[in-house]
């Protein structure tokens, strides 16, 4: 903890320190990892090149109509841990720790997922099991070691490592354009060959064509997590408003890149190469098989290697290249490798959020040991032990554990892939779900959306959002919502329908949204509390004003400070606020008796006798004091207008200890019990020490 002037301390905190393009190519690069090159081949494995294209197109339409909502949330909102947020706000405060828990784990399990996918690319090079063990240990430091060194180090290296992604995916491209046009390479011009296959069936898989198409959706899943982080980098963006270009864009930058590399890879592989990955340990499609079952008779000149299941490679290791395929090896190792890093970031600030708000002072043990997750080192400003329990909770043993023969370390891949994949795919659904409601709530009061600060929530004209479909919404947000449900509940469920790896294939698909399900009705017991009603307009107001005072000032900002409780000498105190004994266990204090003391020398107000006592002698000296329309217990920040604590007034019995004239006031008044919050900033300390004497308000009437 730094200390900051009389012995008072900073409470550090995330600092933004993020720019457009590193936001944008954090996004690209968490995005595009292992999924483009191995999930595709075992797509094109089980239902041929038609339905590569159909699989990763569905799904890249599933996540536009996805991003067209979270789009125009996280531009109006720019806040910390805005997908859990959102879903508090709008659908259930539960629900919205679910959700929290489900984001984190997908993040976590995906990178033990890629520490696995990319060891397992070195298998091209021969690499012996020990040293497997040891490459797989330095992937994990490494992607560590990036993470734990600050968010603009962090920031510069993903813009960079984005940018190289970009330009590798440009170059399969054009290599695979190269190959299919006879250029490079010794089996001539491919053409349409492979492509007018379309879509096709692995028997051993599916029964039909349909069937195949259905079970490769899923599977396309994994390629497209992380389109949505860029509401996890919204609040360390070093200029939130400017987050609208990389969240409108981004799902359709990766729906491009997707088709036109995968399109690339499948028009140069037969859909039927036995070099490709297999779906659950089932077999490969047989090549004795018809020539109508095929789509085409495999081709002799093939140079057939089993050295790599990585769709590009087994590309130009086919047509006989030698040096290039070790090259396009390790690219898509850094690839990995740079997914990883983003993934623990993602989860690392998902943790974060999630335990943000315990304190590491609570009476409950349970309580503290979590809030130790919220910990912000003051030198780096990342959150430490976050980070840490995200990178070792399943990264620092499944890859290294030694499996019994009926589970494969391509299956235990699998396994993560697939539960990563359902459990993004849940909260997809959670934002389409809380953007209908937030649409919805809008609708109903959208004659009230007016003034300054309501009426840019005004979607009637829908005009001048952040998203292309802002005009066509609820509906894309509908067919999101639809879509995440189908995929995960039934589709999910087709690769079982031949009863081959049953078992193993309804742990990973079902596991995850019954542990979530048990979770949620635990919380629902635990807190008996309802899920959001859309109620009236003061309900709808309040909760648009409760996101606003979430988002964070624009540039540094100072942190609160906790003064301690034996320097009262700091802060200037009024003669009628001075130390007095602590008030009775019930907290009621007898009229008559001076106001209790709060943290830090903060006092209590004045009474009305006391205040009318002191006013003829102060009015001169008053009128020079800042104003305030009255002594609302609320108090913000100054430069981010967040409501950072509450400024308590006197017990809940009465407010004064004495009647007051009528003159000043009509009858006595109740005040509602504030509670006590112990940070403070200097200014608000002299704020509140003027409002207590210069302004009093009861139900809102001022004295």
């Amino acid at each position: 903890m730094a200390a900051v002037g009389n012995g008072r301390q900073l409470r550090p905190s995330l600092v933004r320190g993020l720019g457009t393009y590193q936001i944008l190519f954090i996004t690209i690069g968490g995005t595009i990892g292992l999924g483009f090159a191995t999930s595709s081949g075992k797509v094109l494995a089980i239902s041929g090149p038609g339905g590569v294209l159909i699989a990763f197109g569905v799904v890249g339409v599933v996540a536009i109509a996805v991003m067209e909502g979270i789009c125009e949330m996280t531009v109006l909102w720019p806040i910390s841990n805005a997908m859990i947020e959102f879903v508090r706000a709008f659908v259930d405060r539960d629900l919205a720790i679910v959700v929290g828990i489900t984001y984190w784990y997908t993040y976590a399990v995906t990178l033990a997922a890629l520490i696995i996918g990319s060891a397992d690319l070195l298998s091209y090079w021969n690499i012996t099991y020990p040293l497997l063990n040891v490459t797989l240990a330095l992937f994990l430091f490494t992607v560590f070691l990036i993470n734990s060194r600050g968010i603009r180090l962090f920031g510069w290296i993903e813009l960079f490592g984005g940018i190289i992604k970009v330009v590798l995916v440009s170059t399969i491209f054009i290599i695979m354009m190269c190959i299919n046009y006879g250029s490079i390479g010794s089996v001539g011009k491919l053409g349409s060959e492979f492509f007018d296959d379309g879509v096709r069936n692995n028997p051993n898989v599916a029964t039909t064509h349909l069937k195949a198409v259905l079970i490769s959706i899923p599977l396309a899943i994994f390629s497209y997590i992380g389109v949505e982080l860029v509401t996890v980098t919204a609040f360390e963006a070093s200029d939130p408003s400017r987050l609208k270009g990389p969240t409108k864009h981004i799902a359709y930058i990766i729906l491009a890149i997707y088709m036109i590399s995968i399109g690339g890879f499948v028009a140069n592989i037969e859909w039927f190469n036995q070099n490709l990955p297999h779906f659950f340990g089932q077999d490969l499609v047989n090549l004795n098989d018809t020539d109508s079952a095929l789509g085409h008779f495999p081709r002799s000149d093939w140079h057939n290697s089993s050295r790599s299941t990585a769709a590009p490679v087994i590309a130009v290791l086919e047509v006989g290249l030698e040096t290039l395929p070790g090259v396009l090896t390790g690219f898509l190792v850094y690839s990995g490798l740079s997914t990883a890093n983003t993934v623990l970031y993602v989860a690392s600030r998902t943790l974060y959020g999630l335990t943000r708000d315990l304190s590491q002072t609570d009476t409950n043990i349970i309580v503290r040991f979590f809030a130790k997750l919220n910990t912000v080192s003051p030198t780096t400003r990342i959150p430490v032990w976050s980070l840490v329990i995200s990178c070792i909770i399943f990264s620092s043993w499944l890859p290294f554990v030694r499996f019994h023969s009926g589970y494969t370390k391509d299956e235990v891949q699998e396994v993560l892939v697939a539960v990563g994949s359902v459990g993004c795919v849940l909260v997809w659904a959670s934002q389409c779900l809380a953007f209908i409601r937030y649409n919805k709530w809008l609708s109903i009061h959208r004659h009230e959306l007016v003034g300054e600060h309501m009426e840019r929530f005004q979607r009637w004209p829908q005009t001048g959002f952040s998203s292309y479909a802002a005009s066509l919404q609820p509906i894309p947000a509908y067919i999101g919502l639809i879509s995440c449900l189908v995929i995960v509940f039934v589709l999910n469920s087709v690769s079982m329908w031949n009863g081959d790896q049953l078992r193993l294939k309804a742990l990973t698909v079902y596991l995850g949204p019954g542990l979530l399900t048990v979770i949620f009705i635990a919380l629902k017991l635990w807190h008996r509390r309802s899920y959001v009603k859309l109620g009236s307009w003061e309900a709808l107001r309040a909760t648009l004003t409760t996101l606003n005072s979430l988002i964070e000032g624009r540039g540094p900002l100072p942190t609160p400070v906790t003064p301690p409780a034996n320097h009262t000498h700091d802060i200037p105190i009024h003669p009628y606020q001075q130390p007095s004994p602590p008030p009775p266990p019930n907290g009621h204090i007898p009229n008559g008796n001076t106001p209790s003391t709060l943290p830090g020398g903060i006092m209590m107000p004045p009474t009305a006798e006391q205040l009318a006592a002191m006013r003829p002698s102060n009015s001169q000296h008053l009128q020079h004091e800042p104003s305030h329309a009255s002594m609302d217990s609320r108090s913000y920040s100054p430069l981010t207008r967040d409501l950072e604590y509450e400024l308590p007034v006197s017990p809940a019995t009465e407010v004064h200890s004495e009647p007051v004239p009528a003159s000043m006031l009509e009858g006595r008044r109740k005040s509602e019990r504030v509670s006590d919050v112990s940070t403070y900033t200097r200014d608000e300390l002299e704020r509140a020490r003027l409002r207590s004497y210069g302004s009093l308000s009861v139900r809102g009437e001022r004295i």
